[in-house]
């Protein structure tokens, strides 16, 4: 693994949309409540200058979330959140415009049961988020978001 490698976790449920101290808050949902604490305990030491998350849209109405730290500046092992395959829905379509405006705040949950919400608990603090930018799966082919295309490949490669 070079400096620049990227170790991608998928293993999350999905993700829910929160609205919290007047930005929107994207929490990665986790069943394993040890995997939680550790990807938070990771995820917390990112610098905020350096997060970036890309949502990839795809072409058959889902999208894609991507969130890492830029690993060229990383002192820390280079960890990343890849998720897949959720659908274009109504809340993605009220998130999108919120998105756009401002850069919102990502966060690590852990749910006893997924399907109901009261069980749901914040593991990490809320993590700023430098650069958030929502793109189509074909941008993929462009340098600038080498990392996202590396993580989205091997998510079609692992899900075969």
């Amino acid at each position: 693994m070079s400096s620049f490698d990227i170790d991608w976790c998928g293993n999350f449920y999905g993700i829910y949309w929160a609205y919290e101290k007047d930005r929107l808050v994207v929490s990665t949902v986790f069943e394993d409540k040890d995997e939680a604490n550790r990807l938070a305990k990771e995820v917390e030491t990112w610098s905020d200058k350096f997060t970036r998350m890309t949502i990839i849209e795809k072409n058959n109405d889902e999208y894609a979330i991507c969130c890492y730290q830029d690993p060229q500046i990383s002192k820390s092992k280079n960890l990343g959140l890849y998720r897949g395959g959720m659908r274009q829905a109504s809340g993605y379509e009220q998130v999108k415009s919120m998105i756009v405006q401002r850069s919102p705040l990502l966060q690590i949950a852990y749910a006893a049961d997924v399907r109901v919400i009261n069980t749901y608990e914040q593991i990490s603090r809320l993590i700023h988020i430098r650069k958030c930018r929502i793109i189509k799966e074909s941008d993929l082919k462009k340098q600038e978001y080498f990392f996202e295309k590396i993580a989205h490949e091997k998510n079609l490669t692992s899900n075969q």
